[in-house]
């Protein structure tokens, strides 16, 4: 059996080391090059009316179109598209409920997020109240989301006439194809 020298135990130690700590920086680097989303979608947008097409006298139906800024939380600063749809002869709950249908483009530096809602809308207290539940679209998502899934709750605050503010709040599910979540 040959014997080896201190010296080169000291040396194969220390590759050895080497190896470790630069193996585990790379895993950490590309870790850290990820959106921070932990299959997670959380945002909050404040939203403002740009259009209405209101056919409620002769098909019962009210389209928007609306616009928001906020937050999509692990990606940033966020801007989105709305298309609502809403069926003023459904009332779920109530006189002056109605059944909504949104499809928003949520837009970040990473891509354009997909979401369609199927909500209620019904009168509070302190204006509508839209609750529903979302589906990603990762067929019609690009970038980061292109193939995404997720699903969660979906709810918009409408603040009374003359303000009318919208403050919508999504949260729930996201899971990136590209990242294996």
């Amino acid at each position: 059996m040959k014997k080896v020298s201190m010296r080169t135990t000291l040396r194969i130690t220390l590759v050895a080391i080497a190896a470790v700590v630069v193996g585990g920086g790379i895993v950490v680097g590309a870790a850290a090059e990820q959106p921070n989303h932990a299959n997670r979608l959380e945002a909050t947008f404040d939203v403002t009316r740009l259009a209405i097409a209101d056919h409620a006298a002769d098909l019962g139906i009210r389209q928007v179109i609306a616009s928001g800024t906020g937050t999509l939380e692990g990606f940033g600063p966020a801007t989105e598209i709305v298309a609502v749809s809403i069926d003023l002869t459904v009332t779920p709950c109530g006189p002056g409920s109605n059944t909504t249908t949104v499809l928003r483009r949520i837009v970040v530096r990473e891509g354009t997020l997909v979401v369609k809602t199927l909500a209620h809308q019904c009168p509070t207290s302190t204006g509508l109240a839209a609750v529903g539940e979302y589906q990603v679209d990762g067929a019609s998502s690009t970038g980061v989301f292109a193939g995404a899934s997720g699903s969660g709750s979906d709810t918009s605050q409408v603040a009374p006439p003359p303000s009318g503010l919208i403050t919508a709040t999504i949260s729930g599910k996201l899971h990136l194809a590209q990242s294996g979540d």
